[in-house]
Order: structure tokens, then C-alpha cells, then sequence
């Protein structure tokens, strides 16, 4: 849930804090979303390397602590350009949590159980989304500002890692890249690295302008004039299609190859979205955001698989850097991308299906790879012993 908490968390208030800063105008607003994952991607690297120099659970330490601050700041600063500032320390927080626990799981687990784990993360982080999106729209109900007090779970987390949680012991070899001989994979890692920030991109679209959507639909009035408790429910909902999917992810990724995982990924952000673009009741609205969250559900252990296949021990601080700044540099790429095309759609309803047919063209790589017959598993068909 920390993960996602740089934009989402705050995302259903984002109407309300668009009507208390008047002056400012939309795209600073959406910054506040947005300007955690800039930081991110402009620091995921060296907090990555960071890590595997001093250690992973300190970095871990020191980034729930700054996370914590930083984002409950936002509940007693008062200037739109305080709260920017806010926003990106953090993000160098929400850095360091990403690139730690993504290199922790394979630090700790190998083979089969990792790929089962990862799958776990992600159902973590869908059952995440789901308390965070609705305790977010809950407390966006109670005033915008209150929102922001959702970064203060961080207290509790910062003493389940202090109680429970210790550096993995590596071998010297592993920790030493000129004994071993081996280096950083730079180039198989591009193309997943490519492919995440993708499908944040598109991802990132939910938390940015579906509280906007949500605003502007009649039948989302259900739950009362105040939208934001409705645009919480149907993220969290999203994020539950999420869960659920990256409960299976183990079974689906000894069946499924690699690029087949990643053709369904944009398949279903392409209905979502496409959905979402025609949708007139919630009934619509509900179809389409349980596709979208089984898309981003099978997407983030994909990656993450993939990067834990091809990196030696030594460099998964690194490599989960590149992820985390993949991750989020598609996340704040997809606030300027809005902005021409909003221009020509002009409707929220149009934007998102516009996007929607942009998913189903960007799975055509993917099947035509599919069709060659690349991508299969990375991993060995093989059973781990003592596992």
C-alpha cells in the first residue's frame, strides 16, 4: 500500500483541493498526485544502490521515517507551493520503501516460492489500495486536509520492520561484483523496464482524473452530493480484481509466458478504459475498474519476476531502483500526456477512450512476441528443495 501512496492515497480529495486553492490551476493541483513519483524516478537509482552498500532494512528505516512526515505534512501546511515541497521528500520515502521490499523478496526466496510470493505482494498491494482508496475517500469526506493523515499507518509499519525484520545474510561473493565476475544487466533489463513505465502510464490515469469522472456522473451520486466516498469505493474495488489475480499469480505464471502475462496486462487496461469511455451507470463503471485492477494486478509481478530472473543478488538494490523509477516516471509522464490529449477529447469520458484503444495498440508487441513464441518463463520448472 505504501507504494501506491505517493498520488492515490490523496487522490479522492483532489476535487476538494482544487476548490480550496481557486487560484491555482488544475495541472499544479494534479502535482500534488504526481510530483511524489517525479521524485521517485529522479532518486529510485541512488536510493536502490544506496541500499546495497549499507544495507536494505536500514534504508527501509530511514524511508518509512521520512514518509511518514513528509506525507502527513499536508494536513497543517497551508500554501499550495508547501505542500508541492512536501509532496516530493515524499516521494524520496516512498523510493526508498519501493526499492527495499522489491529486493528483499528475492534476497529471501527463490525459484517457485518467489514467484509465488511476488504474487502475493501484488494481492498485497490490491488489498492496499482497497483500505487505502476507501479510508482516503472517507477522510476526503471529512475535509481535504484529513486526507493526509492517512500516511500516518506509517508509525505502525516503522515497528513491524524494527520488530520483526533483519538484513539478509548474503555470500562475500555475492557482495563482492569483481570477485564474481558478474555485472549490472542493463540491457535485458530495458525492455521491462520500458514495459512498467507503459503500464503506470496508463495505470496512473485512475488515481489523476477518475475522481473527476466520478464528479461528473449523476448516478454517482448514491452515496450523496460528496463524490469522493464513491470514487474511494470503485478504487478500492480495483484494487480487490487486483488481489485476487495476484493471489493466482503463481499458477498463472508457470502456465502463461512471459509476453502472453504482458499482452493480457494492456488487453485489460484496453477494455477498462474503452469501458469507462462509454460507461452511463455504475454498473459500467464497476466492470470496467475491476479490469483495469486485474491488469496492473498481473503487471507489477511480471516485472518484478523478470528482474529477479536476470539480476545477481549483489545488484537488486539497483535493479528495483530502475524499477521504482520506471514505475513512477510513467506514473508522472501520464500527468503530461493528459494534458494535449484532454485538449482534443475535451470530455473525461473521451480521454479515457482514447487511452483505452492507445492500451490495445500497445499489446500488439506483446502478441506478435507471443505469437514467435518468446517470453516463456525465465524461471526454471523446477521444485526448490527445503522449500
Amino acid at each position: 500500500m505504501m507504494i501506491l501512496m505517493g498520488g492515490a492515497a490523496v487522490a479522492p480529495a483532489l476535487p476538494l483541493i482544487t476548490r480550496a486553492f481557486p487560484d491555482a490551476p488544475e495541472y499544479l493541483v494534479s502535482l500534488i498526485v504526481t510530483l511524489p513519483s517525479l521524485a521517485i524516478a529522479l532518486t529510485g537509482i541512488f536510493v536502490g544502490a544506496l541500499s546495497d552498500r549499507i544495507g536494505k532494512i536500514k534504508v527501509l528505516v530511514a524511508s518509512i521515517a521520512v514518509f511518514t512526515i513528509a506525507g502527513s505534512s499536508g494536513y497543517y501546511l497551508t500554501s499550495i507551493y508547501a505542500l508541492l515541497v512536501g509532496r516530493f521528500v515524499l516521494g524520496v520515502g516512498i523510493a526508498g520503501i519501493t526499492c527495499t521490499t522489491s529486493s528483499l523478496i528475492p534476497c529471501y526466496y527463490d525459484g517457485v516460492t518467489r514467484t509465488r510470493v511476488l504474487g502475493y505482494q501484488a494481492a498485497a498491494m490490491g488489498f492496499g489500495v482497497l483500505i487505502l482508496e476507501m479510508s482516503g475517500g472517507a477522510l476526503a469526506g471529512i475535509s481535504w486536509r484529513a486526507a493526509f493523515l492517512i500516511y500516518l499507518i506509517g508509525i505502525i509499519i516503522l515497528a513491524g520492520v524494527l520488530l520483526t525484520m533483519r538484513e539478509p545474510v548474503l555470500p562475500k561473493i555475492e557482495r563482492n561484483s569483481v570477485e564474481s565476475g558478474e555485472k549490472f544487466p542493463v540491457s535485458p533489463l530495458f525492455p521491462g523496464y520500458i514495459t512498467l513505465f507503459l503500464g503506470s502510464m496508463l495505470f496512473f490515469l485512475m488515481p489523476i482524473k477518475f475522481p473527476y469522472l466520478i464528479a461528473n456522473m449523476d448516478a454517482a451520486r448514491i452515496l450523496g452530493e460528496n463524490t469522493a466516498l464513491t470514487s474511494g469505493l470503485f478504487l478500492g474495488i480495483m484494487g480487490c480484481a487486483a488481489s485476487l489475480i495476484g493471489v493466482f499469480y503463481g499458477r498463472i505464471a508457470w502456465r502463461l509466458q512471459r509476453y502472453t502475462i504482458l499482452a493480457l496486462t494492456f488487453i485489460f487496461f484496453g477494455v477498462g478504459y474503452c469501458s469507462l469511455g462509454v460507461a452511463t451507470s455504475l454498473a459500467v463503471v464497476g466492470f470496467a475498474v475491476i479490469f483495469i485492477g486485474l491488469g496492473n494486478g498481473i503487471l507489477m509481478p511480471a516485472i518484478l519476476t523478470w528482474i529477479a530472473a536476470i539480476t545477481p543478488k549483489q545488484f537488486l538494490g539497483r535493479a528495483s531502483g530502475g524499477f521504482s523509477v520506471s514505475l513512477n516516471l510513467g506514473q508522472f509522464a501520464s500527468t503530461l500526456a493528459l494534458v494535449p490529449v484532454i485538449a482534443v477529447a475535451v470530455t473525461y469520458t473521451n480521454m479515457f477512450l482514447a487511452f483505452g484503444c492507445a492500451a490495445f495498440v500497445l499489446a500488439l508487441p506483446y502478441i506478435l512476441a507471443m505469437i514467435r513464441g518468446q517470453g516463456s518463463n525465465p524461471l526454471p520448472h523446477t521444485v526448490e528443495q527445503g522449500n
